[in-house]
């Protein structure tokens, strides 16, 4: 099944990133298992960058203003052999939702728990809303 994701943080001038798109199984069926399974595919996508590193990296003017669009300008390439750990990354998931991180929303209705039975359909758009600022100083 096709479903949507996007970020939403408080504070930022640009709150809202593009509509990605996810596959996940037609048997998810509660915000626990729909979790694991974005959160597994971004960790492989993650992990499968480009190590490669062209002598002059340059972006066309049309690759330019695609990702300036959605907020974020790179060259997509991986400075390090570093991989993230799946089973890891979708733990500190769970426990972020738990401990009040982020909220989500599919289609507009706030989710409470991890287990509440969702009753998605094909395209269903989850927003997930980071709710805490990341602490540091500004100059």
């Amino acid at each position: 099944m096709q479903i949507y994701f996007r970020v939403k943080a408080a504070g930022k001038r640009r709150p809202v990133l593009e509509l990605v798109e996810a596959s996940i199984s037609e048997y998810a069926s509660s915000l626990r298992e729909v979790i694991q399974e974005i959160v597994t595919e971004q960790v492989r996508r993650y992990n499968d960058r480009s190590i490669d590193q062209a002598i002059f990296p340059y972006l066309t003017h049309e690759q330019l203003e695609n990702q300036a669009q959605s907020g974020k300008v790179g060259f997509g390439a991986a400075y390090d052999e570093w991989q993230a750990d799946e089973e890891l990354a979708v733990a500190h998931a769970w426990q972020a939702f738990e401990d009040g991180i982020y909220k989500v929303l599919v289609d507009e209705k706030v989710i409470e728990r991890l287990d509440q039975p969702l009753e998605l359909k094909e395209g269903a758009v989850f927003t997930f809303i980071r709710l805490t600022l990341l602490s540091g100083t500004m100059y």
